[in-house]
């Protein structure tokens, strides 16, 4: 097996006892000859600090050799020979890793570490982990500074979003044609139209930023982003929604945070399955749920003609008995569910879900940042204990994987449980906004209708018993 030698002094340390270029090649070539290899080349750096390896020619050309493939181990006194810098020992060890080079440091004499024994797997093993934590650090330490940056009022994007472009002190200002395209999408949106059918409207006749086509994700882009409503926003992949951090900007806003809040809190519906993201003809769809089963019910139509024209009778049905045939629930007209939903506001609006949240659910959430915290040590004291040598590779990725499957199931355990709603609305504006509905409802356009319903209810399950419908359960936004 061929391998190469790497020396290195830095001129302050060059006299140490110890540190001299000849110590070190007199032990490597010891333990060359011990472990039998044949010498390729001595790579050295003499009197060159160790900050950084792209500076220093010696250890440059033996990364050419080595992936030239010239020889198959490295022989090296201490591992800071190579560098200090522990990003670049990081991208080292990488190197090392992917080319099967075998890497033995004789810093421990004897007792030298060889990635060919078990000791020195877990010592590079080890290596990486503690990389890892470097280069997490890194990036902690980078978004630290953007978390500061934006929290101040500063901006982190590398180009404008669609309705704005950069004037020359860097300051954004409103594009005022992509601007109307924005609003039209808004405005779309809060009319009941899906993202789908909203992106094929505006492809009709317009294209996005740059001329881009417009489909259902640049279309969730634009309603989710907060710079519409003149703030600067700043959110890493790695972070839960609620932590984005979003700040008043100095641009000027295409979109009132009214608006902006309305659309936001009609996708978390629809997400959630609260809100029909289809059916845009029918106000109760995606809503009204089946008492006996618990399915959705679906809107359908039929059209009557008269000699004055035609008349459209809407009604709904349950998916389970329509689809599936296992349910018997019968359908229920529109126009009936409607005097169902009046009545059930105005009669027992005591009745509507409150703005509690449940003591067991409090609990909950306490008992799971409890775990998550004892989780951590574990995983903490796990990796100390393999650093020590107390602890070998192989049982460390063991217990890591047994306690990643005991989180999954707490955390799975505390999501299967009921979901909380809260009211956004004041019961005294749903009953006004109600009695204007019951008064206007002939007249309203159905999209309309659909966005009254759905801006005010959440679910309202159904059931018919002895001839009679009745609402078992209704909630509100």
């Amino acid at each position: 097996m061929k391998a190469a030698i790497y020396i290195r002094v830095s001129t302050e340390r060059q006299s140490e006892e110890g540190f001299s270029l000849e110590a070190q090649h007199d032990i490597l070539m010891e333990l060359l000859e011990k472990k039998g290899m044949e010498l390729y080349r001595v790579y050295s750096d003499p009197g060159i600090s160790g900050k950084t390896m792209r500076k220093r020619p010696g250890i440059q050309q033996m990364l050419t050799d080595m992936k030239a493939g010239r020889f198959e181990a490295i022989l090296v006194h201490k591992l800071d020979r190579l560098s200090r810098n522990l990003g670049d020992l990081y991208e080292f060890i990488g190197t090392v890793n992917k080319l099967n080079i075998r890497l033995v440091i004789a810093s421990l004499g004897s007792e030298e570490i060889d990635t060919m024994s078990p000791m020195g797997k877990a010592f590079l093993y080890f290596n990486g982990i503690f990389a890892e934590i470097y280069s997490d650090n890194l990036r902690e330490e980078t978004l630290k500074g953007l978390t500061k940056k934006i929290s101040k009022g500063g901006r982190h994007m590398s180009r404008a979003a669609l309705g704005y472009d950069y004037n020359d002190k860097n300051e954004l200002v409103i594009n005022e044609k992509e601007a109307e395209l924005v609003k039209e999408v808004f405005k779309k949106y809060l009319s009941g139209m899906g993202v789908v059918s909203i992106a094929k409207h505006m492809n009709s006749f317009s294209r996005g930023k740059e001329g881009g086509v417009w489909d259902q994700k640049y279309i969730k882009i634009i309603l989710q982003n907060p710079t519409y409503t003149g703030h600067n926003h700043f959110k890493p992949d790695t972070w839960e929604e609620d932590k984005r951090i979003i700040v008043q900007g100095t641009h000027e806003p295409i979109i009132s945070i009214e608006e902006f809040e309305k659309v936001q809190a009609m996708m978390e519906r629809k997400s959630t399955g609260h809100m029909s993201k289809s059916s845009y003809d029918y106000p109760y769809g995606g809503i009204v749920r089946c008492g006996d089963c618990g399915a959705t019910y679906i809107g359908t139509s039929t059209v009557q003609k008269l000699k004055s024209g035609s008349k459209v009778y809407k009604s709904y049905r349950c998916r389970n008995h329509y689809t599936n045939n296992t349910c018997s629930a019968q359908s229920i007209q529109e126009k009936v569910l409607n005097n169902l939903v009046f009545e059930k506001i105005m009669i027992t609006s005591n009745k509507i879900q409150d703005k509690k949240e449940s003591v067991k659910a409090k609990a909950d959430k306490r008992m799971l940042a409890k775990e998550v915290e004892i989780s951590n040590r574990r995983r903490k004291n796990w990796m100390m204990a393999l650093g020590d040598g107390k602890l070998s590779p192989n049982d460390y990725a063991d217990l890591i994987e047994e306690e990643e499957l005991r989180m999954k199931e707490i955390t799975t355990q505390f999501q299967d449980e009921d979901e909380l709603y809260i009211n956004e609305l004041d019961i005294e504006q749903i009953k006004d906004m109600m009695l204007n509905i019951k008064d206007n409802w002939e007249l309203l356009e159905p999209d309309t209708q659909k966005q009254l319903i759905q801006s005010m209810f959440r679910k309202i399950v159904i059931k018919k018993e002895s001839g009679t419908w009745s609402i078992k359960e209704i909630l509100t936004v």
